[in-house]
């Protein structure tokens, strides 16, 4: 769901009504799970935040898992498949990582469409010969981080591995007075 701005304000009432439709108490809540990105710096931000926020009372752990690894999941629930998963990073780049029966072969880089289309041509796939994927530029089916996906990965894995650290397409695009890269 897009909601556009406003995800600070409207991400505790939405948690919270989540919680009455299940039925539960927030006490009922042994782990939390976040996405890491790639996505906006303040998508992520408040995102990251607030998972942290509610498990920091009563030292919950947060499992932190990126969006390609979830689509990626979705597309590939019984980690069976080879999967590149990819996401629009926009200004002609796209972010894209490489799993196999559900496991990262490739880790989540950006890069421009015409490099990565190299890089995936390159890959191994079953013959020796190339990888087998053609990047359309295509947007997927798939192009967001669905909640019950995320749940049910976070069940199996470990939060010191996958920590809830931010994962950005890129490097911010702010700058320091006088025009200085931070």
């Amino acid at each position: 769901m897009n909601i556009g701005r406003g995800h600070a304000e409207r991400l505790a009432p939405m948690v919270a009504e989540a919680i009455e439709l299940a039925q539960i108490q927030a006490r009922d809540i042994d782990q939390i799970a976040v996405a890491t990105g790639p996505g906006s710096f303040t998508g992520l931000r408040v995102a990251l935040a607030f998972g942290r926020s509610f498990a920091l009372p009563r030292k919950l752990p947060v499992i932190g898992v990126s969006a390609l690894h979830a689509m990626a999941a979705e597309a590939d629930p019984e980690d069976s498949k080879k999967i590149l998963s990819a996401i629009n990073a926009k200004r002609g780049d796209i972010c894209w990582a490489y799993y196999e029966n559900g496991k990262e072969i490739r880790a989540p880089q950006t890069m421009p469409v015409e490099a990565a289309r190299t890089e995936i041509a390159a890959l191994p796939y079953d013959d020796g010969v190339g990888c087998g994927f053609e990047l359309l530029g295509q947007p997927s089916k798939i192009d967001h981080v669905s909640g019950p996906i995320l749940g049910w990965m976070s069940e199996t894995l470990d939060p010191k591995i996958y920590a809830p650290d931010p994962f950005y397409a890129r490097g911010p695009d702010a700058k320091l007075p006088g025009g200085k890269t931070p």
